[in-house]
């Protein structure tokens, strides 16, 4: 573990991780991924629709041909959507991370506010001059915007992907995905490998 990640006196690990959004995929890999499984789902649903008239090997011959125009449109348009979206949040996706025994929450930081200014207030709330560590915190919660708790007794899976400094977990109804320094990449990884449901790991 690195000096970028703070344990403060609540016994909580607090640590702020900021990327380009044009250089790390990550999550224009996450939006395309999400796009090929609907894609997928359409072309079997209408596929086997047509079984009955076409036959089974007619049927989604037809069908892909018919959806490979919509699914380039659509490709395309999911693309532009991420570029639009990164230039609104400045190029940079800056999010807070809390992890303690039971769980972590990914917490992402309004687009104005920068990596130094949220680790300067870390460095406030590990420190706990004032024995206060939640007013300590409070500038740097105001500045949150949207946030992701996972449980770790509720993964089901996960896996971890360190070209891309990201460790992604999968529950029922949950998925969650961490980034971390390459420095601190292994300390997080091996603190989340011991606390969840055993064999659930996919490295």
């Amino acid at each position: 573990m690195s000096e970028n990640i703070k344990k403060c006196d609540d016994g909580t690990y607090r640590w702020v991780y900021e990327f380009d959004m044009l250089k790390n995929p990550i999550i224009l890999l996450t939006v395309l991924k999400i796009f090929l499984i609907v894609l997928v789902g359409i072309w079997v649903m209408f596929g086997l629709f047509r079984i009955g008239n076409d036959g089974f090997v007619g049927a989604f011959a037809l069908q892909t041909k018919e959806l490979l125009i919509p699914a380039a449109i659509l490709l395309g348009l999911s693309i532009v959507a991420y570029i639009i979206l990164a230039c609104i949040y400045g190029w940079k996706y800056c999010v807070l991370f809390e992890m303690n025994e039971t769980g972590i929450r990914h917490i992402q930081m309004e687009k104005q506010y920068k990596k130094a200014q949220a680790i300067g207030w870390l460095t406030v709330m590990a420190g706990a001059a004032a024995g206060k560590p939640g007013a300590a915190g409070t500038g740097l919660l105001a500045a949150t915007k949207n946030e992701q708790a996972t449980e770790f007794s509720k993964v089901k899976r996960m896996r971890a992907l360190k070209a891309f400094h990201t460790i992604k977990l999968d529950g029922l109804l949950n998925h969650n995905q961490i980034y971390a320094e390459p420095e601190d990449y292994e300390f997080v990884l091996d603190y989340i490998s011991k606390r969840i449901p055993k064999s659930k790991s996919d490295n």
